[in-house]
């Protein structure tokens, strides 16, 4: 049936095309005596959700303008005794996480790292080794809580938390030769891997595999024979990756195959171009990274997405600093080398998000939206992408550990190094790894540790 549209006008109920076009008899339409198809647009879950998000962003920005003592800034003093608590007791609300004690630990640990404050807690290496020591089990892996089953993304939290604790005591724990025996028994043809015996196979339990390998240093051909084939083919049609060859694009999974990818040396397989446009097109108007499509902000992503951004910045090698120059080629001058953004992202809308949308002013901690409860989970991963987005030269690192960490005797990126913030007031966090989120210090010191060591049994 043809219907003439004859105006454009748009409310928040009606759009009226000036097209013609051929529609079936819907009861969205409605035929008036002029001949005018109207549209009624319908509001699902997700458009009410984010019109939520939307005034919920507003409201604390409208809030933030109106105090000028305000500043964004990391309340790392309440952060620190939030995640310091957390060391003797968790809240009762976690009782149902027991099998994800390793994670907890490791976001509890990792942010506390990042305000450089964890190294100074009472005997936190003894208490750490020892409690993990429990976890790993005979076949090489750990499990998530006391008594449970190896499970490759919870081995990759337990070694990712050891790495973070950064002593020999904590590394020492940690068998090589039966953790090799445990990743290639969850291996498949494919070149995925999976999460347990008989688990499901996706790029996240891959890439924690592969992270696995490359912090011990048991990299091998037979290892990572077919697994970035098998990772290249998660890149969906509209650049992103998904969990399987097949599924929608996907924050959290394109990060673990990009990551995966870059330690492998083999981003080159995978049409960048698209990537990056696809990346692009995650920073939405609130500040904030979407994981996919349509979807709401969430502080996590502030690490998950920020990071491919990265990845990519340090793969084409792109210096951010013409960025900042002039139409005459000069690099526009500031009061503070604190005030300049180099990144392929809007860093300074990210940290007003993150900052001052998502912390707990009064507590300590970061939530996932607006107005909704902290964790440690986003606490952790807030953090992290806040420490990306201040630090501009972030992106060498990429290049520079994967390949030359026994030449390196001093991070490629420090907290005295080109650094942003929006209000250049409050703490600069430490730097962390894109790939790896560890504290570059005590990044380098545990490859350089567990390449110094002779090769496995295999």
């Amino acid at each position: 049936m043809q219907s003439n549209m004859t105006t454009s006008t748009k409310s928040n109920k009606i759009i009226e095309l000036d097209i013609d076009i051929d529609i079936d008899t819907d009861d969205q339409y409605n035929n008036s005596s002029t001949g005018v198809g109207v549209f009624v647009e319908q509001h699902t879950t997700t458009t009410m959700a984010q019109s939520k998000m939307e005034e919920s962003v507003s409201e604390k920005m409208v809030h933030h303008k109106l105090h000028p003592n305000s500043k964004v800034a990391v309340g790392d003093k309440k952060i620190i005794k939030m995640l310091t608590a957390a060391i003797e007791a968790i809240p009762t609300s976690h009782q149902s996480l027991d099998s994800s004690k390793v994670w907890i630990s490791f976001w509890v640990l990792n942010g506390l790292d990042m305000l450089d404050s964890l190294d100074t807690y009472p005997a936190i290496s003894k208490r750490t080794a020892d409690y993990f020591s429990i976890l790993q089990n005979k076949d090489g892996g750990f499990g998530g809580g006391n008594s449970n089953t190896s499970h490759v993304v919870s081995t990759f939290a337990s070694v990712s938390t050891l790495f973070a604790v950064g002593t020999e005591e904590a590394y020492n724990i940690i068998n090589r030769e039966t953790m090799y025996r445990f990743l290639m028994e969850m291996k498949t043809p494919e070149g995925a891997f999976r999460t347990e015996k008989e688990g499901e196979v996706d790029s996240r339990s891959t890439y924690c595999a592969i992270a696995v390998a490359s912090f011990l240093n048991i990299l091998t051909d037979q290892l990572v024979e077919n697994v970035a084939e098998y990772l290249a083919r998660c890149q969906t049609y509209e650049g992103g990756f998904g969990a399987y060859p097949g599924n929608e694009a996907h924050g959290g999974y394109t990060f673990c195959s990009v990551a995966a990818l870059s330690i492998l040396n083999k981003l080159d397989m995978i049409d960048m171009n698209s990537l990056h446009r696809w990346i692009t097109l995650r920073q939405t108007e609130e500040g904030g990274f979407q994981g996919r499509a349509n979807k709401l902000v969430d502080t996590c992503y502030a690490y998950w997405q920020g990071a491919v951004y990265i990845i990519i910045q340090a793969y084409l090698d792109i210096d951010q600093t013409l960025k900042n120059e002039d139409v005459g080629g000069n690099e526009q001058q500031s009061n503070s080398n604190h005030s300049i953004e180099k990144q392929l992202y809007d860093q300074k809308k990210l940290q007003e998000y993150v900052l001052i949308c998502c912390q707990d002013n009064k507590h300590g901690g970061f939530s996932d939206h607006p107005g909704r409860g902290k964790d440690f989970y986003h606490t952790c991963y807030g953090l992290s992408g806040v420490s990306l987005s201040q630090h501009n030269d972030i992106y060498k690192t990429v290049n520079d550990i994967n390949h030359h960490i026994q030449q390196e005797s001093t991070p490629p990126c420090t907290k005295q190094s080109d650094a942003f913030q929006v209000d250049q007031v409050g703490p600069i966090l430490e730097p962390v790894h894109p790939i790896y989120n560890i504290r570059l210090k005590k990044l380098i010191k545990g490859l350089k540790y567990f390449r110094s060591l002779e090769k496995i049994n295999i």
